[in-house]
């Protein structure tokens, strides 16, 4: 009998994605020392105008050259790496909370877009992606007669 193949759908895919980075926010991921995150997620907001796709993400005291953008398909990946502070290492902390080390998101974003086409804008620990939407490639107008 023949060995059947299951696809996931994009929507299954996507949620396989989100549950495997909630998993990895609670236990950590390869190489990582027991609980915790494998690497930042910086905090994001994306929204839809007519004809772009706007992705800004907060990334304070990360140089623009530290910053990696990768668009497949519908899934932006933005990672990345803050340097620790400089300063005397002997240092006595009564709160830290400036997390130093990679970081990395990883979004499904609501339609394709044109990758060559984006523009980013960094000003003031804010980092702003415009993308511009696709027009679907896959689908066909149909006009129905009536006779």
């Amino acid at each position: 009998m023949p060995k059947k193949t299951l696809e996931m759908s994009e929507y299954e895919s996507h949620i396989h994605d989100r549950m495997r980075q909630a998993y990895q926010r609670v236990f950590g991921g390869p190489g990582s020392p027991g609980f915790g995150r494998p690497y930042m997620e910086p905090p994001v907001d994306v929204y839809q105008t007519e004809t772009d796709v706007v992705v800004i993400m907060e990334i304070a005291g990360i140089p623009e050259e530290e910053v990696e953008l990768e668009v497949d398909g519908h899934r932006l990946t933005i990672s990345g790496e803050r340097k620790p502070l400089p300063g005397t290492p002997r240092r006595r902390y009564s709160q830290m909370e400036i997390a130093s080390g990679p970081f990395r998101r990883e979004l499904h974003l609501p339609c394709e877009v044109n990758a060559e086409e984006a523009t980013a804008v960094y000003t003031s620990g804010i980092l702003q992606l415009t993308l511009p939407m696709t027009r679907p490639t896959s689908g066909r107008h149909l006009r129905i007669i009536v006779q």
